[in-house]
């Protein structure tokens, strides 16, 4: 077997299944906004927080050999559906800055 059908066949056991990955982001885009609306500064350690999750889980898509072979396993929706959930991490905590209504 060669090299590349193994790469192949294990590329997309190592990936995490768009469940965990929409989850991830819910509960870090959730930490995110209550630490925001705790104290506004913690929007950095938690905006700092999802990117490292997000690169630590997903670098291996940048990768010029393993990237493309995720892609062709796993399609562009794939990918599409990940950079929106890492989207939605980072705008829950962002959210968090937006000033409480008093009334």
């Amino acid at each position: 077997m060669s090299l590349a059908r193994i790469l192949f066949l294990q590329v997309r056991d190592t990936e995490p299944t768009l469940l965990a990955v929409w989850g991830a982001a819910l509960v870090l885009g959730l930490l995110g906004f209550a630490a925001t609306r705790f104290r506004r500064w913690l929007v950095l350690p938690a905006l700092a927080g999802i990117g490292f999750v997000a690169w630590s889980q997903l670098g291996k898509l940048a990768d010029p050999v393993l990237g493309p072979a995720i892609l062709e396993k796993a399609g562009q929706g794939y990918l599409i559906q990940v950079c929106a959930a890492v989207a939605l991490a980072v705008v829950l905590a962002v959210v968090g800055l937006v000033p409480r209504r008093e009334g």
